[in-house]
């Protein structure tokens, strides 16, 4: 039973690293965040941060923008990490350029939670990764960045701010789920040997 358990879990640890390899070798086919992304971002109320966005939103992505020149950034509530709530708008971008990043100012009347920006686009919107807002003169902290940021792939109807949903900063197509999975299998494995 105990060389099942290991056997399966030495798979499982292949599996995840081919996918995460295959993950990290696959072009980026869209628009996405590259800061702010990881785990531990902070930022407090009414402070100016920077957020920065590689490729550009026009075709061939496949998140594209109605108009490049001046797309909207939105400020939203994702307390709930099954759906985000527009705040405000907090900004817009040149989404022609390849990379670029723009700083904007976290609302001041910013209740302490968590919070994410997203570009609006076409079919679904991009997301930055989920970071904390704290109150006001509680200083900023940027945590370690964990790669490219984007869209979770799915939302509501483009233009209509008012929820959409949001898992974090992950690429549509991203390996989450299926680390998550294997993770899950292999944890019940081990539960089932003791």
């Amino acid at each position: 039973m105990i060389k099942s358990v290991i056997a399966l879990a030495a798979l499982a640890t292949a599996a995840v690293t081919v996918t995460a390899a295959a993950a990290s070798a696959a072009p980026l086919n869209h628009i996405s965040f590259t800061q702010p992304v990881g785990e531990g971002i902070s930022y407090a109320a009414g402070t100016n941060q920077t957020f920065s966005w590689t490729m550009a939103c026009t075709t061939p992505s496949t998140l594209i923008s109605a108009t490049p020149a001046a797309t909207e950034v939105d400020f939203m509530d994702s307390n709930n990490i099954d759906n985000a709530f527009y705040v405000k708008k907090v900004g817009t971008i040149d989404c022609n350029k390849g990379v670029g990043n723009l700083v904007w100012t976290v609302p001041a009347d910013t209740k302490p939670g968590v919070y994410a920006l997203q570009l609006l686009l076409t079919p679904n919107n991009a997301y930055s990764g989920r970071f904390n807002v704290t109150a006001p003169g509680s200083g900023s902290t940027v945590g370690p960045s964990t790669g490219a940021g984007g869209s979770n792939g799915s939302n509501t109807a483009p233009g209509s701010p008012s929820t959409a949903s949001v898992a974090g900063s992950s690429a549509a197509g991203s390996v989450g789920p299926v680390l998550t999975v294997v993770a899950a299998a292999v944890a019940g494995a081990v539960a089932l040997a003791f």
